[in-house]
């Protein structure tokens, strides 16, 4: 084969890319073409990409950064619809289910334990309309209702399902309870929650700390007070518990105490030291 045709060769593979790799390849930086010991012509190579993304790695990425933006979108038009703190309330009950699901069976016997009487306590409002059966018993007996308010609020408690005028429309009817007097004998609330299952446990010697000590154990104490500027035709409420500073109640009045310092309180129940401890049969 003449040199002339040799170097057509050469040239038609540079020409078609069809020249085969060599290990130096990248460091060519022109072709020369010899015919018989002389240069006849040169030509510069195509340079390589400088980079090269594989396909299949384009691919995932390009998908990743797709699916990143419509999630972008998504929580952007949850937040304008209102809806992200309901989702955001899902996943959170979702993880707290999780988290209880693998909590020991110390936490799970911890939460299983039952509230008591006067933790689940609840104030009734002795001007609320609907703890009377009547516009009249709204209008009339609300002023002296505080007896009937007391022990519906701890009967309640323990589970039934009265109402004020329940409780006064027997007291009436044991003729230990009048519209305008209010409760006229304290063995009344012992009468009255007999009729409704319970017994009834009176003093007039317990102290304060047993009241206290007794409420924080999980039974209400039902007391009697007495004071000039608030109650001063006597007043009945519930103990519910108490600290090294007060003593916490639940109270049917306008007035509402929810808790009153010892002092206060002391003062107000100074009067006979009445209590009555109602405990379901």
């Amino acid at each position: 084969m003449s040199a002339w045709g040799e170097h057509r060769r050469i040239h038609t593979q540079v020409t078609q890319g069809s020249l085969p790799d060599h290990p130096l390849d990248r460091h060519v930086t022109a072709v020369l073409y010899m015919q018989d010991g002389i240069v006849v012509g040169a030509e510069k190579p195509p340079s390589p990409p400088a980079f090269s993304v594989s396909s299949p790695w384009y691919t995932r990425r390009r998908t990743l950064f797709t699916a990143g933006l419509l999630l972008m979108v998504l929580l952007a038009l949850l937040i304008q619809g209102g809806f992200a703190g309901e989702v955001l309330q899902n996943l959170t009950r979702n993880l707290n289910l999780l988290t209880s699901s693998q909590a020991t069976g110390i936490h799970t016997v911890a939460h299983m334990v039952p509230l008591t009487p006067s933790q689940l306590i609840v104030r009734g409002d002795s001007a609320a309309r609907d703890q009377y059966y009547s516009d009249y018993q709204w209008q009339f007996w609300s002023y002296s209702s505080c007896s009937g308010f007391a022990m519906t609020e701890v009967m309640d408690a323990y589970g039934r399902h009265l109402i004020a005028a329940d409780v006064l429309e027997e007291e009436l009817r044991l003729g230990v309870w009048s519209v305008y007097g209010g409760l006229l004998r304290n063995d009344g609330i012992a009468m009255t929650a007999n009729y409704f299952g319970f017994n009834a446990t009176l003093s007039n010697s317990l102290t304060l700390q047993d009241l206290i000590i007794t409420s924080d154990k999980g039974t209400p104490v039902i007391v009697s007070v007495q004071d000039k500027y608030y109650f001063p035709n006597g007043h009945v409420l519930v103990v519910r518990g108490g600290d090294d500073q007060y003593v916490y109640l639940v109270d049917s009045s306008p007035d509402n105490f929810t808790r009153m310092s010892y002092s206060m309180f002391l003062g107000m129940w100074s009067n006979d030291h009445f209590s009555a401890i109602l405990t379901p049969r």
